[in-house]
């Protein structure tokens, strides 16, 4: 066992024991060990704990949505989905294993969700589920990238050797009406 934390699960005390690989064990105090807290478990904890007006929808995920994605497929699976009717419009992925909040977005996050991750990753859903139309498109960006650095480069070796010769080129002028004045 790697680490044993104190916790509580629906008001009760429980260990979670953190075993290792990302392994968790749920301890009952006053029994023995669980292997998961148990989605119908928490979906209640969270209607006796949370307004039945505030919840907008509370249902299992067995796979990733447009908000809680994973490319390293790190996160657990499958996670209970919480999403609350307030002005946020909170979401809260809570896993069914340790009871834990797993993700949480809200209306604040959604500029760094879309705009930074998904432009910057290119972390559109309906494009990664398609692993290899996104490597195309992938690619069709860096071949473009790459395209643009060498013209710019081909043009900035131009203005540099038309300045230089520009700059020689006067030079040599003058040391000739130099010496025609001497002469």
């Amino acid at each position: 066992m790697k680490e044993l934390e104190l916790t509580s699960v629906a008001g009760e005390p429980v260990y979670l024991a953190s075993i290792g690989r990302g392994e968790t064990r749920i301890v009952l105090i006053h029994g023995g060990p669980a292997h998961e807290v148990g989605a119908s478990r928490i979906m209640a904890a969270v209607r006796r704990y949370v307004e039945s007006a505030r919840i907008a929808e509370l249902r299992v995920l067995d796979d990733h949505d447009v908000y809680y994605l994973d490319r390293r497929h790190q996160r657990p699976l499958p996670v209970l989905l919480l999403r609350l009717n307030d002005a946020d419009r909170s979401r809260y992925y809570i896993d069914p294993k340790t009871a834990r909040i797993a993700g949480s977005y809200s209306s604040r996050n959604w500029m760094s969700r879309w705009l930074y991750h998904g432009l910057h990753s290119l972390d559109f859903p309906w494009l990664y589920k398609h692993r290899p139309l996104w490597d195309f498109v992938v690619i069709a960006f860096l071949t473009g990238g790459t395209a643009l650095c060498v013209t710019s480069l081909i043009l900035a070796w131009r203005v540099v050797t038309r300045s230089v010769n520009r700059l020689f080129g006067n030079g040599r002028e003058l040391a000739a009406r130099d010496d025609l004045i001497d002469a």
